[in-house]
């Protein structure tokens, strides 16, 4: 006769000391208090590990304020030399307009005109944009009013009229633009 393990090969045979794990003995799996000195000793590693990471976020908080600087003192490097050049552009702006009233010719007037135009293109190759300002509502934070007006035609404070021309640099606001204002009626003026 065959055995029952014989028969069924999978079939696991029952463990000598049946399904529980051998104890071991108290003593070896008991580790002893820590003294003092190790609880000093952990206690200085933890705050060492803790400076050390404070460290590093500080200085990886410095590299990115100096890599943002950087950026932007190469973006708005030319800012100076742009505002030294928005009052020689106006002034040939006004000799523009003025110059046919004084009887000048029409080629030196033409002649403005083109070294206005070309002015204006390398500002915009700068990154030097002209703030909209004629029939735009009216903005403080790029239009500075110097005057205004009452007006049934508006329903909300519009720039009437430009007297200096505004500019960013990129996103930087150079100059604001000089205007008058049209309010409605019955509203106090803007600025």
């Amino acid at each position: 006769m065959t055995s029952h393990y014989q028969r069924h090969p999978a079939a696991r045979r029952p463990h000598p000391a049946g399904d529980r794990e051998p104890e071991q003995p108290a003593a070896e799996t008991e580790t002893p208090p820590p003294s003092a000195e190790e609880d000093d000793l952990r206690r200085a590693l933890a705050e060492a590990e803790d400076r050390y990471l404070r460290l590093a976020a500080d200085f990886e908080n410095f590299k990115r304020r100096k890599g943002q600087e950087l950026v932007d003192s190469a973006r708005y490097a030319s800012e100076d030399a742009v505002k030294g050049m928005l009052p020689v552009l106006d002034n040939l702006r006004r000799a523009v307009e003025h110059a046919p009233e004084g009887g000048a010719e029409e080629f030196f007037v033409n002649g403005l005109e083109l070294v206005v135009r070309e002015f204006e293109t390398a500002l915009e190759r700068l990154g030097v944009t002209r703030i909209p300002a004629v029939g735009e509502p009216f903005d403080p934070a790029v239009h500075n009013a110097i005057g205004g007006e009452e007006s049934a035609d508006v329903d909300r404070d519009i720039v009437s009229q430009e007297l200096v021309p505004g500019y960013r640099l990129h996103d930087r606001l150079i100059r604001p633009a000089m205007v008058r204002v049209a309010h409605p009626r019955g509203t106090p003026p803007a600025g």
